[in-house]
């Protein structure tokens, strides 16, 4: 924010610099939420929503299948229920998180040194990573068009850029 950590001198970069501008009131464009709808290859559906005004920050993800439902709630109460659509469910309790997004940031760079040192094989390849990042430029690119991304013809694209 500054060099100056005087009283003044960070009154001063609040003033002038872009950490005392109101979110609300200035040409931020960050999404605060969102819904994205897909359609696999193999015409199943997915909804992502997306929302940043919460009492609390976690993550949570439910899936939905012909014999059961999952769903799995990474916050204060960490989770995974599977729920039987026969009957039953099992719950799986996972460990309060140490860092940041729930736990994954130490999680994928453990991961990452432990594959450098030759103690364990990644667990995907550089194909699907670069793939999770298309998806999700051509979310913010579909959100930012108001339209619906083919995703072929934007993975062309952006294979042509590179």
């Amino acid at each position: 924010m500054t060099d100056d950590l005087s009283w003044e001198g960070r009154r001063r970069a609040l003033e002038t610099g872009p950490y005392g501008r109101c979110v609300y009131r200035c040409d931020n464009d960050v999404v605060d939420h969102q819904t994205v709808l897909m359609e696999t290859a193999s015409g199943a559906s997915v909804t992502l929503v997306m929302h940043g005004h919460s009492y609390e920050e976690y993550r949570s993800m439910r899936f939905d299948g012909t014999k059961a439902s999952l769903r799995a709630c990474f916050g204060r109460a960490a989770e995974i229920v599977i729920y039987d659509h026969g009957g039953g469910e099992e719950v799986v309790e996972i460990p309060a998180a140490s860092s940041g997004h729930g736990g994954g940031d130490w999680g994928i760079f453990g991961s990452f040194l432990r594959v450098l040192r030759g103690e364990e094989k990644p667990l995907t390849d550089v194909r699907a990573s670069l793939e999770s990042h298309l998806l999700a430029f051509a979310a913010e690119e579909a959100r930012l068009s108001h339209g619906v991304i083919d995703m072929a013809a934007f993975r062309a694209q952006a294979e042509q850029m590179g």
